[in-house]
């Protein structure tokens, strides 16, 4: 006689697919585990030939397994390993019952407890379990492919399929990273990252780690807008502040700074006045429309800016790094999480790291117009003008009618040669090699002018190179051109 034993017949079942959703691209099937009528026939034995001796308890539970009285069977398997915990097969049928109920955390305790006693049924054990890791996480997965913003409902039905196939199969790194997919589809980040990182650590799991440097990333971005934010009125201060110390004009200062607290008239008969901010303990000469000198009074402008969000933002964009690098030597080719570490390294201003990644990536990629482009911008950011120059031509070399490379090309030679400015003027001394670098940018400039016609900046910085060569009619015209831009006339 055959018993009916259904906790039994899911090994028969074919295995599954795994069906796309965002990164879930790869099929996860494992061979399927074939076992035969022959089984059920060989338990329906056991359970009637092989213990006609057993307890009164173990006895009436097989009973009751026949009658698919399964809670009473449980009860009574239960009683009976508490009387005879060395009763390798009440364990099992116990775990594989509770599996049906999907009590899993008890699945997991009846089987463990029969592996310690014997292997015996190992095979079937591990058929058990596969087949509800494989029906929860099927489910898991279609509830979140249906989950949107109108259907949150499935988000939360996607988690609880995914946490009982957590259960079905706790070893099983795959689980815990769909299982944070549905967490960051729904927006619980803090689960998510949880999840992902019970992923890295149990199996390494490549994807993981890439999507626990995102998180930490989007974290990091988050202080950091609820520091700009709340101290929104003390970081313009402090821009208008500091770009007051460079400008040249009086009206500039104005735009800036607002109307002075004071102003101080010169001598009679001249158009210069000191004007005094009492609240940057800051000064400026005036001669005429022209800046011609500065004055700090102690002590200096430090606004009261609360760095708390900032520091939070920090120490997140540091966890980023430490992820994305773990991810990068693991896939060195994956320009997407390159993107991703360089934004960590520049928020966290750590350039030094992220010209030494972008270098790798360049030996890695020589033909990559992308990260020569980048790694130009870093050389220069760090004042590295003669490599950052070699980049952009190395992009432009790749894609000559790439214009944002013509731009920062010629950028590039305009801030090479304001440096040499400003070292001459600290030391005292005169360097007229800044007018190379001003040469220099001229050709590339002009060409952006023509594929960026409209863009007032590029005129600005045009008339400011044509200034600096001394060609004042071309540097009249752009700057001209760029005023009348701005205020909309052709």
């Amino acid at each position: 006689m055959l018993v009916s034993l259904g906790w039994f017949w899911y090994i028969l079942r074919p295995r599954f697919r795994i069906s796309a959703h965002e990164s879930m691209t790869k099929e996860c099937s494992m061979d399927r585990r074939i076992v035969t009528v022959v089984l059920g026939l060989a338990v329906a034995s056991l359970l009637f030939q092989g213990y006609q001796c057993g307890s009164p308890e173990f006895t009436g539970a097989k009973v009751h397994i026949q009658q698919k009285n399964y809670k009473e069977a449980i009860r009574l398997l239960e009683i009976e390993v508490q009387k005879n915990p060395g009763n390798e097969e009440a364990w099992f049928f116990l775990g594989g019952l509770q599996a049906d109920q999907g009590d899993y955390d008890g699945m997991n305790t009846a089987f463990n407890e029969a592996l310690k006693l014997s292997p015996k049924h190992a095979g079937e054990i591990r058929a058990i379990r596969y087949n509800h890791w494989g029906q929860n996480l099927n489910a898991g997965v279609s509830y979140l492919e249906r989950a949107s913003g109108d259907s949150a409902h499935y988000f939360e039905k996607s988690i609880e399929a995914f946490r009982k196939s957590v259960s079905a199969w706790p070893d099983t790194s795959l689980t815990y990273r769909y299982l944070a997919y549905a967490y960051n589809n729904k927006g619980d980040f803090a689960n998510a990252l949880a999840s992902f990182q019970r992923a890295w650590d149990m199996g390494k799991d490549l994807e993981s780690i890439k999507r626990i440097g995102r998180i930490y990333v989007m974290n990091g971005d988050n202080h950091k807008g609820k520091f700009e934010t709340d101290n929104a009125e003390q970081l313009l201060a402090l821009r208008n502040y500091s770009e007051a110390k460079t400008v040249t004009s009086k009206n500039d200062v104005m735009r800036l700074l607002g109307p002075p607290d004071n102003i101080n008239k010169g001598p009679r008969g001249t158009r210069k006045e000191e004007w005094i901010y009492n609240a940057y303990n800051f000064a400026v000469s005036v001669d005429g429309d022209k800046v011609v000198e500065r004055k700090y009074f102690q002590p200096g402008y430090t606004p009261r800016i609360d760095s708390t969000e900032f520091r939070l933002a920090q120490q997140e964009y540091i966890k980023a790094i430490d992820a994305l690098e773990i991810a990068r030597n693991e896939d060195p080719k994956d320009n997407e999480t390159l993107q991703v570490l360089l934004k960590a390294y520049i928020e966290s201003n750590r350039m030094e790291p992220a010209v030494r990644e972008f270098e790798r990536a360049i030996a890695s990629e020589p033909e990559n117009k992308t990260n020569h482009y980048i790694l130009g911008v870093l050389y220069r950011t760090v004042g590295k003008f003669e490599e950052a120059v070699a980049q952009f031509k190395e992009a432009l070399r790749i894609d000559p009618n790439d214009c944002e490379a013509l731009f920062d090309l010629a950028a590039t030679y305009y801030n090479w040669g304001v440096d040499i400015i400003k070292a001459a003027q600290e030391k005292e001394t005169q360097d007229d090699t800044f007018k190379e670098k001003f040469q220099a940018a001229l050709p590339y400039m002009e060409k952006v002018a023509e594929c960026k016609k409209d863009d007032a900046s590029v005129w600005d910085t045009l008339g400011q190179i044509y200034a600096r060569l001394g060609q004042q009619d071309k540097a009249m015209k752009a700057f001209e051109k760029a005023d009348n831009m701005r205020r909309g006339v052709n």
